[in-house]
């Protein structure tokens, strides 16, 4: 799941077209934070919340996104 949240943050920060950088700092936290949750680090449920308020998400939709990346085929 760790690796669907990153590969969901990763997704919606090109789609803005921002760098690691860029979103850390809108976010107001350090780049590492972006770089190791995109790598599929256990970010926390603050970090979380700031990224899908930043992408004008729910934290629930955020999570239900990474949720259908991992979700098997039927």
């Amino acid at each position: 799941m760790a690796q669907a949240i990153g590969a969901e943050l990763t997704e919606l920060r090109r789609v803005k077209k921002l760098s690691q950088q860029k979103l850390a700092d809108r976010l107001g936290y350090d780049v590492s934070h972006v770089r190791q949750t995109e790598m599929g680090g256990n970010p926390t449920l603050e970090f979380l919340n700031a990224v899908a308020t930043f992408f004008s998400l729910k934290l629930s939709e955020f999570i239900n996104r990474a949720e259908v990346r991992v979700a098997p085929s039927r």
